[in-house]
Order: C-alpha cells, then sequence, then structure tokens
C-alpha cells in the first residue's frame, strides 16, 4: 500500500527530527568526548604533547621584593617596616627535556628546564634591575636559624666565620642590587685562611646550598634564581599519559623513581594530582582539582569559586590557599605535631627546600592576623595576592592563571649570636613571585575553531532538526485529519425551527395573493 505524499513529507520531516536529538544530544556529545580523549592525552604526535613539553609562549614571571626602610632600628627590636619594590618583570620560557615513554604503564618521565629574560619596560615604574635593596640576608640568618636549632655549641663559631665570609657586618641585612640578588649572584668571600670562616664555607659547599655556585679562588655567588635560569632540573617527575585513561593525565606517579617521598609522615607523602601543566577535560563544579607542587613538596587542592568568561569562552574559577595546617586534620602531616604547626597562612619550608623559610600568600593573605601586626607596610588584597586559575571546563584548559607565593624568614632572637640577640623574633617577609598565564589570541583563536565553533554549529542545527521534526508532524497531522476536523468545525444540519407570526388582531388576517392584489374578473352575460 502506497502512502500518501503528505504522510511520506511527514515522516520525513519526523525522521529529521529525531535524527536531530539523536545527533545533537546523544552522538555528537559520545563523540566529541572520545575526540578529546584522544587530543587531551599526552600521545606522541598530539598537539597538547608539544604544548605540554615546549610551552610556545612566555609566562609571565614577577618578582616584587620588600626594602626595609628601617633596617637599623630592627636591628635593636623595632617592629620591621617595609615597602615593596617590584614587579620586576621576566619572560620565563619552559620546556621539558630529556622525555622518556613508557608504555607499559602508561607513564613518561621528564626534566624542566626555565630560561628567563628580564624585561624592564613591564616592570614597575622606573625600575632598572640596578636599584639597592635592604632586605634580611637570607644566606646568614638561615645559617643562623640551623645551627641554634641543630648544633647550639656551634654559635660563637659562626659569629666568627660570618664576620670573615661577610666582612664584619654591623646587622643582619643585606644591601645589594636587585639583578644581583635575584640572578646575577653577590660573592661570598671563601677566600678566608682562618679556621671558622673555612670550615663554614666548607659545610656550605658539602651542603650544595640551594642558589649557591662555585667560583675560581674560593668565591661563592650566592642568588635566588640564578642557578635556575638555563640549568636543566636534576629532577625526574614522572607522570600519566593519559592515553589509557585520558582522567589521569598529567598525574605525578613518581619523583626521582619514588613514588612516595620521604619529606613529611603519613599521607601528605602521597603524591597526589597533576603536575600543574596539564589537566583533565570534562571539569564540572563538584570535581576537586589537585596540582602537586616539586617546590613546596605538597599538593594543592584548588576549589570551585564561580563561573567567569575570557575573550567569549565560559570558564570556572578555581582557588587556593596554603591552608590552616593546625585547624585542618588533612594537614596535620605536614607539621612535625597538630601543637607545634606554623600560624595559620604559612608553611614550615625547611624539611622541603633546606632552608629555615616559611612559604604564605603575598602581604599575609588570609594569614594569621598577628602577622600582619608585627610589620607594617602590608596590605593584603583578594584580587591582587590570591591564588586563582579560570578552566575552560571541556578540554580542562587553563585559560588565565595566577600562582602567588610569599617568601618569609624569621627574625630570630639568638642570646648567643651576637648580630641576632636583639632581633624582635618575628616573621619577616622577604619577597614574593607571581607566574601568569593568560592564554594569547591565536591560542584562543585555535580552542574556538577545533572545539566551540563546531559545538555550537552543532547546536543550532540540531535545533533546526528539532523544529523541522515539530512542524512536520504538526503540519501532516493537520493535512491527514484534514475532513475530520473541519466537519467537526462546520455546524450540524436539521429542521428548519417554526415560526408563528404574533397578531394582535381579533379578526382573521385577509389572504395575501403570491401575485398581487388583483379584483376578480367582470362578469360577462351571455
Amino acid at each position: 500500500m502506497q502512502l500518501p505524499k503528505h504522510l511520506k513529507i511527514g515522516a520525513g520531516m519526523a525522521g529529521a527530527g529525531l535524527f536531530g536529538i539523536m545527533f545533537g544530544w546523544v552522538i555528537f556529545p559520545a563523540v566529541l568526548k572520545s575526540q578529546l580523549k584522544k587530543e587531551m592525552s599526552l600521545a606522541k604526535k598530539n598537539d597538547i604533547r608539544d604544548m605540554w613539553e615546549t610551552v610556545p609562549f612566555a609566562i609571565d614571571f614577577k618578582i616584587y621584593l620588600y626594602n626595609y626602610t628601617n633596617a637599623e632600628e630592627v636591628q635593636k627590636g623595632a617592629i620591621p617596616i617595609v615597602k615593596e619594590v617590584g614587579p620586576y618583570h621576566f619572560d620565563e620560557w619552559k620546556t621539558k627535556v630529556e622525555t622518556e615513554d613508557n608504555e607499559d604503564n602508561d607513564t613518561i618521565s621528564y626534566k624542566r628546564k626555565d630560561v628567563f629574560y628580564f624585561r624592564p619596560e613591564l616592570s614597575g615604574s622606573g625600575l632598572t634591575g640596578e636599584e639597592t635593596i635592604v632586605i634580611p640576608h637570607i644566606l646568614m640568618l638561615s645559617m643562623a636559624i640551623l645551627v641554634n636549632k641543630e648544633k647550639p655549641a656551634m654559635l660563637n663559631m659562626l659569629g666568627k666565620a660570618f664576620n670573615g665570609i661577610f666582612d664584619s657586618p654591623k646587622d643582619v641585612f643585606l644591601r645589594v642590587n636587585a639583578l644581583d640578588l635575584l640572578f646575577r649572584g653577590f660573592i661570598i668571600n671563601c677566600a678566608r685562611s682562618e679556621f671558622a670562616p673555612k670550615a663554614v664555607c666548607t659545610a656550605i659547599k658539602k651542603e650544595g646550598v640551594n642558589g649557591m655556585t662555585f667560583e675560581a679562588n674560593n668565591q661563592y655567588r650566592f642568588s635566588l634564581f640564578g642557578t635556575r635560569n638555563g640549568t636543566i632540573d636534576p629532577q625526574v617527575i614522572t607522570v600519566k599519559r593519559g592515553i589509557k585513561n585520558v582522567m589521569d593525565v598529567g598525574k605525578v606517579v613518581a619523583v626521582n623513581g619514588k613514588t612516595e617521598q620521604n619529606v613529611w609522615t603519613g599521607t601528605c607523602n602521597v603524591f597526589q594530582g597533576t603536575d600543574g601543566t596539564v589537566f583533565p577535560p570534562f571539569l564540572t563544579e563538584k570535581d576537586n582539582l589537585e596540582s602537586y607542587s616539586t617546590d613546596l613538596c605538597r599538593p594543592f587542592k584548588p576549589w570551585f569559586l564561580k563561573k567567569t568568561s575570557y575573550n567569549g569562552i565560559k570558564t570556572n574559577r578555581y582557588i587556593a590557599t596554603i591552608g590552616d595546617f593546625a585547624n585542618e586534620p588533612e594537614l596535620h602531616c605536614l607539621c612535625d605535631t597538630p601543637d607545634t604547626c606554623p600560624p595559620k597562612g604559612t608553611m614550615d619550608l625547611v624539611k622541603c627546600i633546606k632552608a629555615p623559610m616559611y612559604a604564605s600568600l603575598p602581604h599575609y593573605l588570609d594569614c594569621d592576623p598577628k602577622l600582619l601586626q608585627n610589620v607594617k607596610g602590608l596590605n593584603p588584597d583578594v584580587n591582587e595576592h590570591g591564588i586563582e586559575i579560570d578552566f575552560e571546563p571541556i578540554s580542562g584548559t587553563p585559560m588565565v592563571a595566577k600562582q602567588r607565593i610569599q617568601f618569609n624568614i624569621i627574625l630570630q632572637n639568638i642570646d648567643k649570636l651576637e648580630l641576632c640577640k636583639d632581633l624582635p623574633d618575628t616573621m619577616a617577609p622577604l619577597f614574593w613571585i607571581e607566574e601568569g598565564l593568560a592564554l594569547n589570541k591565536s591560542f584562543v583563536k585555535m580552542l574556538k575553531k577545533q572545539l566551540f565553533i563546531p559545538k555550537r554549529a552543532v547546536g543550532v542545527v540540531r535545533w533546526l532538526l528539532v523544529m523541522v521534526g515539530v512542524v512536520g508532524i504538526i503540519g501532516t497531522t493537520l493535512i491527514h485529519f484534514k475532513d475530520n476536523i473541519l466537519k467537526f468545525a462546520r455546524p450540524s444540519s436539521g429542521k428548519a425551527a417554526k415560526v408563528n407570526p404574533e397578531s394582535n388582531q381579533s379578526t382573521p388576517p385577509k389572504e395575501i395573493s403570491i401575485i398581487g392584489n388583483q379584483q376578480p374578473p367582470p362578469k360577462v352575460e351571455m
């Protein structure tokens, strides 16, 4: 039996609508998810793998130094007064080298290499890097604190060594050009024959102090970041490639071949999260992100704050803090004991970097209020000093990131050391850094072209097909049942109602001729 033409057309339009539903809400999302699983893994010859190995644009690396305006008074116990100097802006180019894939467990191992270029034109107004900064002497104070803690009997010898190495300093403050402190380095004079300076210099070399390089004639050179510039970090980091399970992409599984740290206690030694340079796709507001920081020997767990957008792309903003170790049970293992945790918002780094320094957010944001009371010149601002990352949730791509961290040291009062016997015994800020990322227009266009334009096109097409299907079903129904609809709409035919004219006349009415009112014809006589 052959269907009527209108039924054929209606069936075709309904089929188009059904296809729109199936394709737009079932097939395309499944295909997109499958494709993203392939594209977001660290498989060889993947675009993501290439970008992961060599970031194709510079990261903004900004350093803010704290200049102490009352060093002489602080030496006698006064509250420090600081003035922030910065930013000193550097372009940071990141690459991963000596990569090695392991097909069996779907991992890849690598080392890091960073190169920095100073950009005075992007730095703070008038900053050239040659400004003299007055700042607590990181090396001197670190040695004093560690010796006082571990070998207090050697404090007298350390005082004699300071006089030789640092040329009889009058206080515990360093007066140095900014670029010398940051990258070029300043000289530590170890060309001494006296026992105390020679013993301390030998210990420095043996311990391999971070930031120290060794030159001819027993001259040591120290800087904060100079040893990182253009050199390969010896740490070998192993992460998941995500080929077998894309949700594991970038997850740290080992450092230097060890599947756990031996820095902390308990669960804090377990590697958690990605390496911070790649994240899994399909993020939702309920997902807990994790990234492991090799610089701080611990994971960070940003949490969802709000929905945002970047260059027309919808994003999710996540934020993070250092934490309150004493009042967060899962962080107790970062302390020696729960009762000896550092103040809220700070982290003791001595076990991680072998230097008695503390990490916090800049300007003591989200820290114990007492820290702000003991330093003048700080103004915490959540917009300027917080950690925040804006992710595109489908691909898991960081669109904008501001990772900020401040380093501090205790101006420790040590009675047995002349240079430290009158210090105020408070935590003092040294500097803070910001690593900033904002995807440029070319990468935003690439993301839109490869992901969002097809997604939006499918969104438009699927609704058009659904509308075609709905119109087809309605139109076919109207045509097919046209007669019944018209019959239902037409009035029913019955006998006409009989109308009796009313009359008030008492006599019957005269007959009315249909021809007219005629007189009878005249009678004719015959």
